[in-house]
């Protein structure tokens, strides 16, 4: 939800760090929920946070101003240089001790502010221990399948609006703009079977006991079903 990424669009995979408290086999036994609730291809492991978050970090000047006076311009530039371990090692220990002009400052673990970003195309989430990272680049395939579970879902709509019973056999006729009429025929079977349909098939004109225009991701899919009469399919 938060890269605005409808959920029935499928991502490659989803990054979790074992190394803070999640053990990777506790993953794997829930292994098959968590894709399928998150609509994810893959799940992998990474050992520390750093592999997907980037910090910075920066003086609470409310608290060290006061205390360190003109040392505290010096001490910014050592604080805004940190790199990620000494970062993380300030996090664990809540104590920093930096050299600054010849005198050793201390500081403790409010003294700074940290700053998390994630690492750029992926979508990074952190509570208490668990850190995770989904990557968010959709390819041309993945967005084909994005695009007929789309399809599915207004189809299982239209069968409910027109009033068909869950146990319905349908004919289905659709007109799209390239991109869904191209997903609609890779995923034919697997769209046929999810919504009991026995024909699936381009028209020009799709007619039926009900017909809608909708529009997907930019896309145009106009959509025609009626229920099955034994010996005859909706034609184009």
């Amino acid at each position: 939800n938060q890269a605005g990424i409808n959920v029935r669009q499928p991502l490659p995979r989803i990054l979790v760090v074992t190394g803070t408290g999640v053990p990777e086999d506790a993953v794997e036994q829930v292994k098959d929920v968590i894709l399928d609730e998150i609509n994810v291809k893959e799940i992998e492991y990474v050992e520390h946070t750093s592999e997907v978050v980037r910090r910075s970090a920066k003086p609470d000047f409310s608290r060290l101003g006061p205390r360190l006076g003109d040392l505290v311009k010096d001490v910014n530039q050592k604080v805004r240089q940190l790199d990620d371990e000494t970062i993380n090692e300030y996090m664990e220990t809540g104590t920093l001790t930096l050299s600054v002009d010849g005198e050793e400052v201390t500081l403790g673990p409010d003294d700074l502010i940290i700053q998390s970003e994630g690492i750029e195309g992926w979508l990074v989430e952190q509570e208490g221990d668990v850190t995770v990272a989904l990557d968010t680049e959709v390819t041309p395939e993945l967005r084909a399948e994005g695009l007929a579970r789309e399809a599915v879902k207004r189809i299982q709509n239209l069968r409910k609006d027109a009033g068909f019973e869950v146990t319905d056999r349908i004919d289905i006729a659709y007109e799209g703009s390239s991109q869904i009429a191209d997903a609609v025929a890779e995923y034919r079977d697997w769209i046929r079977n999810e919504t009991l349909a026995l024909e699936l098939q381009p028209s020009d004109a799709p007619t039926g006991e009900a017909v809608e225009t909708f529009e997907i991701d930019d896309e145009q899919l106009t959509i025609g079903v009626r229920r099955t009469k034994a010996g005859e399919a909706l034609g184009a």
